[in-house]
C-alpha cells in the first residue's frame, strides 16, 4: 500500500535541496548584516577622521592669522592702494613667526604654496591667509584697519570697541585752547538786573572753550633697490650666520641663507671612505636708495586732510 511514509523515502533529495536553500538564505542574510554593519563602522570612522582633519586645518589656518597681525607692524604694511605685501609659511617659519606645524595626518603642509598677503585698501585692508596641505587647501578673508584699539598695528574691526573709543574720545581732557565771546545775549544773563542800564554795552564775558588735539603720524618708509640673484654657494669654514632682512630694513641689506650635508672628503690608510658634513652659504644684496622718516604733528579729531595724506592716528591726546 502507497503510503505518506513511503512517499517521503522516495524523495530524500528533495528534502535534502529544501533545507539547502534555508541554510543559504540564512547565510546570505547574515552576510549582508555584517557587510552592513560593517560599512556603517567604516563611514563613521571615515567621518570621524574627515572631522579631525577639518579641526587641525582649522587650528593650523587660526596660527597663521595670528602670526599675520604680529608680522604686519608700521614697516611692513603696504603703502600704496593695491599694493601687496606677501609671506610665504617657509618665511614665517624661517622668521620664527610661529613653530613648523603638520597636518592631522602627520604630514607637513606646502611651505612654499601657504602665505598670508595683505592688500592696501582706500582706507583699511585686507588680509588673506592661505594654507594648502596634502588632503585640503582653503583660505581665510578678512577687513583689518590701524584701529586706535588694536594691540598690533593692525586688527579686525570690533565695533563695540570702536564706539567706546569714540565715546573717551570725546570726552575733554585737557584746556589747550581759549576763544574770547562778546556776545550782548549773553552778557545779558549773567551781568546783574540791578545794572543792566549803566554796563549793557560795556560789560563782556570770557567764556573758555575747550578743544582736544589728537597726535597724527606718517611713516615714509625708506627707498630700498631689488634683492641681487643669490650667489653661488661658497664653503662656509668661518660658520657665518644665517641672516634675514625685514621688508624695510634699512641697515639690513645683505641675506645669508645657510646648507649642509654629509660628503665624502678622503680616504683613511686602509682606503675607506671618510665622511663628514660639510657647511655652505649663499648671500644676497641690496641697496639702499632713500633713508625713511618719521612725521608727527598734531590736529583736531578727524582731519581729513591729514588722513588722506597717509597719516594716522598714534592714540595720543593733549
Amino acid at each position: 500500500m502507497y503510503t505518506e511514509e513511503n512517499a517521503r523515502g522516495r524523495f530524500p533529495l528533495r528534502d535534502i535541496l529544501l533545507k539547502a536553500i534555508v541554510v543559504i538564505i540564512f547565510l546570505i542574510l547574515i552576510i549582508f548584516i555584517i557587510t552592513k554593519l560593517t560599512s556603517s563602522n567604516k563611514e563613521s570612522n571615515a567621518n570621524r577622521a574627515s572631522s579631525n582633519y577639518d579641526k587641525v586645518f582649522s587650528e593650523n589656518l587660526e596660527k597663521m592669522e595670528s602670526a599675520a597681525f604680529n608680522y604686519y607692524t608700521k614697516d611692513n604694511l603696504p603703502k600704496e592702494v593695491g599694493e601687496k605685501v606677501e609671506l610665504t609659511l617657509r618665511d614665517m617659519v624661517n622668521r620664527n613667526l610661529l613653530v613648523a606645524f603638520t597636518d592631522a595626518d602627520g604630514k607637513s603642509c606646502d611651505v612654499n604654496n601657504s602665505y598670508i598677503r595683505l592688500t592696501k585698501n582706500d582706507n583699511d585692508y585686507t588680509l588673506k591667509v592661505n594654507l594648502k596641505c596634502q588632503e585640503k587647501e582653503d583660505y581665510s578673508l578678512m577687513k583689518v584697519g590701524e584701529y586706535s584699539y588694536c594691540e598690533n598695528a593692525i586688527c579686525k574691526k570690533d565695533s563695540s570697541k570702536e564706539d567706546k573709543n569714540e565715546i573717551k574720545k570725546e570726552e575733554p581732557t585737557k584746556e589747550v585752547e581759549i576763544t574770547e565771546s562778546s556776545s550782548n545775549s549773553n552778557n545779558s544773563n549773567i551781568i546783574n538786573n540791578e545794572n543792566t542800564n549803566t554796563s549793557s554795552n560795556s560789560t563782556s564775558n570770557n567764556s573758555p572753550q575747550v578743544i582736544t588735539m589728537y597726535e597724527y603720524r606718517k611713516v615714509i618708509n625708506p627707498v630700498l633697490s631689488n634683492w641681487s640673484e643669490w650667489s653661488e654657494w661658497e664653503y662656509n669654514n668661518n660658520r657665518v650666520n644665517a641672516v634675514i632682512c625685514g621688508l624695510n630694513d634699512a641697515n639690513c641689506l645683505k641675506e645669508i641663507q645657510l646648507y649642509s650635508r654629509i660628503e665624502k672628503v678622503g680616504t683613511t690608510n686602509d682606503g675607506e671612505a671618510v665622511y663628514k658634513r660639510v657647511h655652505y652659504f649663499s648671500y644676497r644684496t641690496r641697496t639702499l636708495i632713500s633713508s625713511g622718516s618719521t612725521d608727527t604733528t598734531w590736529s583736531t579729531y578727524n582731519d581729513t586732510n591729514l588722513l588722506n595724506n597717509g597719516y594716522t592716528y598714534t592714540g595720543n591726546m593733549r
